[in-house]
C-alpha cells in the first residue's frame, strides 16, 4: 500500500522535527522514527478496523504527544493529510 502525505502533513513534520529537536538533542530523530513506527502500525490494522473508505481517521503515536490524521483512499493508498502536536 502507498503511503502519501499532503503538503499540510509535509510541512507539519519539518515543523515538528525542529520543535523536538529544540526540545532535546536527537530528538527530532526519535519522532521520525516514532511516526514511521505508527504509520507502519496503521497499515497492518487497518483490515482489522472497521474503517469506511473516505472517512477521516486519527491516530495517536506511541512516544510523543502526535496525532496523526489519515484517511484510505480506493484501498490502495494510505493519505495522511496532517499532524497535530498535542497541547499539555
Amino acid at each position: 500500500m502507498k503511503v502519501l502525505l499532503s503538503s499540510i502533513a509535509k510541512n507539519d513534520i519539518r515543523m515538528l522535527m525542529r520543535v523536538f529537536n529544540a526540545e532535546e538533542q536527537n530528538k527530532d530523530k526519535d519522532f521520525l522514527n516514532d511516526l514511521k513506527e505508527s504509520i507502519n502500525i496503521i497499515l497492518s490494522d487497518h483490515h482489522k478496523l472497521d474503517i469506511k473508505n473516505r472517512e477521516l481517521q486519527v491516530y495517536k503515536t506511541k512516544n510523543f504527544p502526535v496525532q496523526i490524521h489519515y484517511l484510505f483512499e480506493d484501498n490502495d493508498s494510505l493519505f495522511v493529510t496532517a499532524i497535530f502536536k498535542e497541547n499539555n
